[in-house]
């Protein structure tokens, strides 16, 4: 903003990095176009601009940690799996208000013109999805936990009810801000989880943990389900024919999605743009349908979680994809995954009770 401009209602604070990088001075007050850009629409987006803070970082975990309530936030603000860089973050405070977090590397001057034009396109893409978050949690639209429900459901319906809000997010994101984006395939999804999970069953035969079992089982389900969901968004924004067509051989898709995939669209058929209000109603049956959903996925997929003994189906070890490849493998060439599954592939115990 420069020379006599009204004063925003969204506060701007830059942290983490050098002023004439992103060229931000402070006197005369002036941001870069894109920045400015971000910043404009951020605040004629959402219901309460006045409670929001916009604040680019060159140190996005260090500001997650600064600006978010909870004390183990700065470890889970990644907002594309497999990324190596944080574009963006929203954390939604206590009090109401909210958080929207950008990286300054978008916003750097020393680029060539060809990444300059990337990151500008990059930095509004972020800042428009990330808009989304705010309006919903503004127009209480966002999922809050029913402090009796089991550790479970926590879990399952907490994270179906946040792979919603990505969903509706991304639905309002159109085609002008996707030119040149990274593509969520399925195929490329599937094989992610399916590794994932080979990585959590075969460490968990040395640690012996249930509760980080649990996690890393979990968790990996549930990148795998909203993966699936930001493809499926993209896909109503721009439609491409056969989204999932070149997955069906996947025999973890085989077994765990295809029959769950009618089902899955038909409760993102019944989800709206994050800019329409859906009833409290609504949006808690969509997050307990999907739950289910989730939860017959690692079944099929091999993993029994009921109140709190979860166990590993014994097939799952045995089957060719997750043992025998291996054991046929030459020794010196395993990994160190690959020695403990093949080590521990047979072992009895597979799961136990949850504790903690």
């Amino acid at each position: 903003m420069t020379g006599g401009a009204r004063q925003p209602l969204v506060e701007l604070f830059i942290e983490g990095v050098d002023l004439d990088l992103v060229d931000v001075t402070l006197t005369p007050p002036s941001v870069p176009k894109t920045l400015a850009w971000c910043w404009a629409y951020l605040e004629r987006s959402v219901p309460h601009p006045s409670r929001v803070q916009l604040v680019v970082t060159g140190y996005m975990a260090g500001s997650v940690a600064r600006w978010a309530p909870e004390v183990d936030a700065a470890g889970i603000h990644a907002v594309q799996h497999g990324a190596e860089l944080s574009a963006g973050k929203t954390l939604r405070l206590p009090d109401g208000r909210a958080v929207v977090l950008l990286h300054a590397h978008y916003f750097r001057n020393d680029l060539d013109r060809d990444q300059t034009e990337v990151n500008d396109l990059i930095a509004k893409r972020v800042l428009v999805h990330e808009a989304q978050h705010v309006v919903m949690h503004q127009n209480q639209q966002v999922y809050q936990p029913d402090p009796s429900a089991s550790f479970r459901d926590l879990n399952l319906v907490g994270g179906a009810a946040a792979i919603i809000e990505e969903y509706r997010a991304e639905i309002s994101v159109d085609d002008t801000f996707r030119r040149g984006e990274p593509l969520w395939k399925p195929a490329t999804i599937i094989a992610g989880l399916q590794a994932n999970l080979d990585g959590a069953v075969a460490t968990y035969q040395g640690h012996r943990s249930v509760s980080r079992l649990v996690f890393e089982v979990t968790s990996s389900v549930l990148v795998g389900w909203r993966g699936l969901a930001y493809a499926a968004a993209r896909d109503v924004v721009v439609p491409e024919s056969g989204l999932v067509d070149v997955v069906w051989t996947n025999p973890a898709w085989s077994r765990a999605f295809e029959d769950c995939w009618h089902d899955f669209s038909a409760v993102l058929d019944r989800v709206e743009p994050a800019g329409l209000i859906m009833s409290r109603q609504a949006l808690d049956a969509l997050a307990a349908e999907f739950a289910e959903i989730i939860n017959d996925s690692m079944i099929d997929l091999g993993f029994l979680w009921h109140d709190d003994i979860f166990m590993i189906e014994p097939w799952f070890v045995e089957s060719p994809t997750y043992a025998t490849a291996v054991v046929a493998t030459r020794a010196d060439a395993l990994t160190t995954v690959q020695r403990l599954r093949t080590r521990w592939a047979r072992r009895p115990v597979l799961g136990g009770l949850i504790s903690g």
